[in-house]
């Protein structure tokens, strides 16, 4: 496990120092790594770092798996089992106003997502939100698994190193109405479970 741990504190090193995206670093407070358990069970993906997690300097993701746990509480009841992290390393931002990501960023960052997932190992990876999904898949497959217009949410796509579920992000889930919040939240439990947490 030590390996893992000097792997990922390489590669938190190599993201802090990552220019490649010059709008973005004249901008950033800082890059934001992922974290967590470097021999995860699951990986929490999320589109890039929440403000939060900048400004603290917490793990990428952390923000996100915090509004999951609402949902499935298994996420931080097993921090043993989960690591955190975002397609993105960097708060999208153009002039430091707060912006949506671009393709190209994503291309950038998708090596560090690729490294943390080989030192990682985890057998699920929970892809959140839309726009996650569809670009984690479509690196991950050489024919996409879906067809557009297919909701992704809550299906199981096999890769040979893992499973990646596709998920809601909490705001979204959070403006569905009560009785489909209990129902998702339910769906969510039943993974936690499936994914042995």
């Amino acid at each position: 496990m030590e390996d893992a741990v000097e792997q990922l504190d390489v590669l938190a090193r190599s993201v802090g120092e990552c220019i490649r995206c010059e709008e973005l670093v004249a901008c950033r407070l800082r890059a934001v790594p992922g974290g967590g358990h470097p021999h995860c069970a699951v990986m929490v993906v999320s589109l890039s770092p929440d403000l939060a997690d900048e400004e603290q300097g917490r793990a990428a993701g952390s923000s996100v798996v915090d509004g999951l746990a609402g949902f499935m509480p298994a996420l931080t009841g097993r921090a043993d089992q989960v690591y955190a992290t975002t397609l993105m390393k960097c708060v999208p931002r153009t002039a430091c106003d707060l912006r949506a990501s671009k393709a190209e960023e994503l291309d950038n960052c998708f090596a560090f997502l690729s490294k943390e997932l080989t030192i990682t190992t985890p057998h699920y990876v929970l892809a959140v939100g839309e726009e996650t999904s569809r670009y984690l898949l479509g690196r991950l497959f050489r024919n996409l698994p879906f067809k557009n217009g297919d909701s992704l949410e809550l299906r199981v796509f096999d890769n040979p190193a893992f499973k990646i579920v596709p998920v809601a992000t909490p705001q979204e889930m959070g403006e569905r109405g009560s009785k489909a919040i209990k129902e998702y939240a339910e769906r969510l439990r039943a993974l936690a479970h499936v994914m042995g947490l």
